[in-house]
C-alpha cells in the first residue's frame, strides 16, 4: 500500500463493517473514498518527518483527490484525526505499516465514523468514536472527523454506510444505551462479558484466601476471557491490564472497605449485590460517566479509598472496550439481591475475602 495508483483496478464492492469474530478486510475490497483514508492515515502515522511536515506527504493524494479548494482545511482535519488516533487508540494495534493489505479493527472503527458523519448519524458516530479511543483524545478526534467527512461528501467521495445492527453502538448523547437492561437475579442470567467479570473478581477473592497469587488468577482469567472463541481477530490479547487494574480495586477493598464485601465463591450460581454494583459501576464508567459509578463504588469505599480506586476501574472498563466487551447498563434490583444474600446458609459458609484481615465475621458472604 506504498501508494493509491498501486492498487488494483475494479475494486470490489465493499462489504459490512467487521463484526466480533470476522476476518479483516483487505485493501482489495474498499471503495475509493476508504482507500483514500487508509493510504493517509497509513502514511502520516509511519512518516518519520515532524509532526508539521506530515500534511505535505499526504497532500499530492488529498489534492488530486479533492482539488485544491478547500486542501488546507481538509489537511487540518485529517492530522486532527490521525493525531487523535496515535496519541489515544484503544487499540494495541491500532496502527498498521503501510504494506498491510488487511484493514484493521481501529481503522474499520474510522471509516464507520466518517460514514455515520456522512449521514448525519451523529451519535452512532460519537459511539463509534468511544470504542476507539479514550477519553483523552477524544474531542479532537470527533471534531476533525466531523470536518473531514464534510470535505470529502463535499467532493463527493462517499464512504458506504450500513445501520448499525448492533445495539451497544447506538448510544445516547450522554452516552447511555437507549434502554437499561433488567436486572439480573443470577450468574445465567448476565451476558457473558458480565460473567466473565464477575468470575475473575470471583477467582481474585479465592486465591487471595488461599495465600495464592491473586493478581496473576486475574491476568489469568482474562487473558482468557479476552482470546476467547468468537473474540476480535488479529495477535492475542493480554490480561495484564485487566488484572492489574482489578487487583488494585480489589487490594483498596482489602484494606479500606467499611463493611463486608459481598463476593461469592467461583462456582455459586447465585450473584451479590456488591458484584452487581461494580458491574454498574464499569458500565457506567465505559461510558465516561464517574459520578453513578462512584456512588456504586461508594457504597463499601470510603472516599480516600474511593478516590484512588477510581483510577484503575477506569483502566479496567478501558481494558474491556479495547477487547470489545461492553458492559450494559441495568435497572439493577439492589434490594431483591440484598433480600436473596440474606436467605438462611449453611453453618460452614464463611465470609468473603475482601474483609479487612482480622475483622469480625458479620455476615456469611461467601458460599
Amino acid at each position: 500500500m506504498s501508494a493509491i495508483s498501486d492498487l488494483p483496478d475494479g475494486l470490489a464492492g465493499p462489504q459490512a463493517p467487521r463484526a466480533k469474530g470476522v476476518a479483516p478486510r483487505h485493501v482489495a475490497n474498499l471503495a475509493f473514498p476508504e482507500v483514500l483514508v487508509i493510504w493517509a492515515l497509513r502514511r502520516y502515522t509511519n512518516c518519520r518527518q515532524p509532526r508539521e511536515a506530515r500534511s505535505a506527504v499526504i497532500a499530492p493524494e488529498f489534492s488530486r483527490a479533492l482539488g485544491l479548494a478547500h486542501l488546507e482545511e481538509t489537511l487540518a482535519a485529517f492530522s486532527a484525526v490521525a493525531d487523535g488516533l496515535m496519541a489515544a487508540a484503544r487499540l494495541p494495534q491500532a496502527l498498521s505499516v503501510i504494506d498491510d493489505d488487511r484493514i484493521n479493527a481501529t481503522e474499520e472503527a474510522l471509516l464507520s465514523v466518517l460514514a455515520a458523519f456522512q449521514q448525519g448519524e451523529t451519535a452512532q458516530a460519537r459511539a463509534l468514536s468511544e470504542w476507539c479511543l479514550l477519553p483523552v483524545g477524544r474531542r479532537r478526534f470527533v471534531e476533525g472527523a466531523e470536518r473531514l467527512a464534510r470535505s470529502l461528501r463535499a467532493a463527493a467521495q462517499l464512504i458506504p454506510y450500513q445501520a448499525p445492527r448492533r445495539r451497544e453502538l447506538v448510544l445516547g448523547d450522554k452516552g447511555e444505551d437507549a434502554e437499561l437492561l433488567a436486572s439480573a437475579p443470577d450468574l445465567a442470567a448476565l451476558e457473558e462479558q458480565e460473567r466473565g467479570v464477575v468470575t475473575a473478581v470471583r477467582l481474585w477473592v479465592s486465591a487471595y484466601r488461599q495465600n495464592e497469587d491473586a493478581l496473576a488468577a486475574a491476568r489469568r482469567h482474562f487473558g482468557c476471557q479476552f482470546n476467547a472463541a468468537g473474540a476480535l481477530w488479529g495477535d492475542p490479547r493480554s490480561g495484564e491490564d485487566a488484572g492489574l487494574s482489578l487487583h488494585a480495586i480489589l487490594r483498596n477493598t482489602t484494606l479500606a472497605a467499611h463493611r463486608p464485601v459481598d463476593v461469592r465463591c467461583p462456582t455459586c450460581p447465585g450473584l451479590s449485590p456488591d458484584e452487581a454494583r461494580l458491574l454498574e459501576a464499569l458500565a457506567w464508567l465505559q461510558r465516561d460517566l464517574g459520578e453513578p459509578a462512584a456512588t456504586a463504588l461508594g457504597d463499601w469505599l470510603p472516599p480516600a479509598a474511593l478516590r484512588l480506586s477510581l483510577a484503575p476501574a477506569r483502566g479496567l472498563a478501558q481494558s474491556l472496550l479495547a477487547a470489545e466487551q461492553l458492559l450494559p447498563l441495568r435497572a439493577w434490583d439492589l434490594a431483591a439481591l440484598e433480600a436473596a444474600a440474606t436467605e438462611p446458609r449453611r453453618p460452614t459458609e464463611t465470609t468473603a475475602a475482601t474483609q479487612q484481615a482480622g475483622a469480625p465475621a458479620r455476615t456469611p458472604t461467601l458460599h
